[in-house]
């Protein structure tokens, strides 16, 4: 019972001081969480100007470091500073990076204890928070304003659908009944998203310490130190919910991540794993849906598939219940969700390799496990060949990415198009594709005549096109 009183506890680490509130177990995990902070460091933004680690950011702040929340539009890369005569350098950056340089900001990005949601936390010094202050509220009003005309759309749709439904009979007023339910639902989570963009600009997007290290529950940040480590360096803190918390249908677009894709796992014996791949997909009357495929790790024949389109939410539940239990994936038990491909094969790596042996309970990882995390990351080949049987994530230049005669998105080969690439990401320059090594595609060539093209051969053909342009490009400047 004791635990569950609420206290407030003033601690000191390194010479930086820290109030917590919360019960006594948690406030002993906010500890552990300290104490991971000082020891962490993010290697690829250390690279940048301006970057530096947690404890140094504590010294050089007047005061303690405020922690906020940064929408994640400003770490999109949508400024172009070859011709800046403020900040040096070529190509993109995030507009979050150009004004850091351009004022010769500190900051320190923090472990994203809560990735499923669109802010990702930085703290910065005290005395510069206003410059942050400034940047962060324009692109907030942005995203407010946004929402609100969003909701506008839906009380319109929703006025003229209640209308319909007056006169209608039948199949035609289910269909307008389901209709509204879906804009009801789709408003709803737009409404959500409104109020939590408005209560964190009352705030000034700032997040406090103690309510910053809670969103480390339900990871490994907390009880597995060295695991949460290993998950930083690769796919990111990976968190775990229960199934009804994370596979409930999606109606509004601001709801959709970034890659319109989700990553789940779970345990289903000693060493084997059910994956569900969830895609986001938009109908003929712009509402979102999602399609779920299963596989399981140790039976590549092993793929079921659902959708939640035109579900209500009392029809969803019921065809979800018999989605699990197909599949052998259990409502009771947690799932680990990753939000794009590159991290759910990081992780299914790190799983695989290392934390199947390692210790539970948060015990620490053991010598042996430790080296075996050190040696997979180093070892290429290794993590090559299992991305390979399953996906491989390339970036190709963005104009060799085309709609074939049928207007299905394709990838340019010398040989011709290659139909239904899955496009991950795309930007002015490249393409962010994915492919599976073992799939079968449909290759159109110049001539139109149509070929089978396996996954395995495309990767080889970018490669030898990517080869043959290099020595291009060496030509080009002189190399031999």
């Amino acid at each position: 019972m004791g635990d569950e009183i609420a206290q407030v506890v003033e601690m000191e680490y390194k010479g930086v001081y820290y109030l917590l509130k919360g019960s006594s177990f948690l406030i002993s995990k906010m500890a552990a969480g300290i104490k991971f902070l000082h020891e962490y460091s993010h290697n690829k933004w250390l690279e940048k100007p301006g970057s530096c680690d947690w404890k140094k950011i504590q010294e050089a702040s007047e005061g303690s470091a405020p922690i906020l929340e940064f929408p994640k539009e400003m770490f999109e890369e949508s400024v172009d500073i070859t011709h800046d005569p403020d900040v040096r350098g070529r190509g993109m950056i995030s507009p979050f990076e150009y004004y850091c340089r351009k004022n010769n900001l500190r900051y320190c990005m923090m472990p994203d204890l809560n990735p499923e949601d669109d802010y990702i936390p930085v703290a910065v010094l005290s005395q510069e928070f206003g410059i942050h202050d400034e940047q962060i509220k324009s692109y907030m009003r942005k995203r407010v304003k946004a929402e609100e005309d969003k909701e506008k759309d839906y009380d319109k749709e929703l006025s003229v659908a209640q209308m319909a439904l007056e006169g209608a009979e039948g199949q035609a007023k289910e269909e307008i009944e389901k209709n509204i339910e879906v804009l009801q639902d789709a408003k709803k989570q737009n409404h959500e998203l409104l109020e939590e963009s408005k209560q964190k600009m009352e705030r000034n997007n700032v997040l406090d310490f103690a309510e910053y290290l809670k969103q480390g529950e339900h990871t490994a940040f907390f009880d597995d130190p060295e695991k949460a480590k290993a998950q930083l360096q690769t796919c990111g803190i990976v968190r775990e919910y229960m199934p009804s918390e994370c596979m409930y249908p999606i109606r509004d677009s601001g709801k959709m991540p970034e890659g319109k894709k989700v990553y789940y796992l779970q345990q289903c014996g000693e060493d084997s794993y059910i994956s569900v791949e969830r895609s986001f997909e938009v109908d003929e009357n712009g509402y979102v849906y999602s399609v779920y495929k299963a596989e399981n790790t140790e039976d590549k024949d092993f793929s079921i598939r659902i959708t939640d389109k035109d579900c209500t939410n009392s029809e969803w539940s019921e065809r979800l219940r018999e989605f699990m239990k197909k599949t052998g994936l259990y409502m009771d038990q947690p799932l680990q969700v990753t939000k794009d491909m590159e991290g759910f094969l990081d992780y299914k790596v790190g799983l695989s390799e290392n934390f199947t042996k390692a210790p539970f309970a948060g015990q620490e990882l053991s010598e042996e496990a430790i080296l075996e995390i050190e040696h997979t990351r180093k070892n290429a080949e290794m993590r090559e060949a299992f991305a390979k049987s399953y996906y491989s994530t390339l970036t190709v230049a963005s104009d060799r990415i085309m709609p074939s005669s049928g207007q299905i998105l394709s990838l340019e080969l010398d040989d011709g198009l290659v139909e239904g690439i899955d496009v991950v990401k795309i930007d002015s320059d490249n393409a962010k594709i994915s492919i599976r090594s073992d799939e079968q595609y449909r290759l159109v060539s110049s001539d139109g005549k149509e070929h089978v093209i396996t996954g395995d051969e495309i990767l080889r053909a970018v490669e030898k096109q990517e080869k043959k342009e290099e020595q291009i490009r060496n030509i080009s400047r002189g190399g031999r």
